[in-house]
């Protein structure tokens, strides 16, 4: 096994992660403005799914560069 391997499928896992975060933090997001009945003035909801976006891509990153390296050592 190549170090060249290991980086790339680290760098490959931690973009699909942040993209498999985003979505997942997109679908939390709105589904915690709907249950929790969120405001919609002056676009707060809209900061609260942002936030919920922003939380998911940094632990899909994580974890993505973290499968990708332990599946590039296989």
């Amino acid at each position: 096994m190549s170090a060249g391997r290991v980086l790339g499928f680290g760098l490959l896992g931690w973009l699909l992660g942040a993209v498999a975060g985003g979505v997942a933090g997109l679908g939390g997001g709105l589904g915690w403005i709907t249950l929790a009945g969120t405001s919609g003035f002056e676009g707060y909801s809209g900061y609260v799914v942002a936030y919920w976006m922003l939380g998911g891509i940094l632990v899909g990153m994580a974890a993505g560069a973290i499968l990708g390296t332990r599946f590039a050592r296989r």
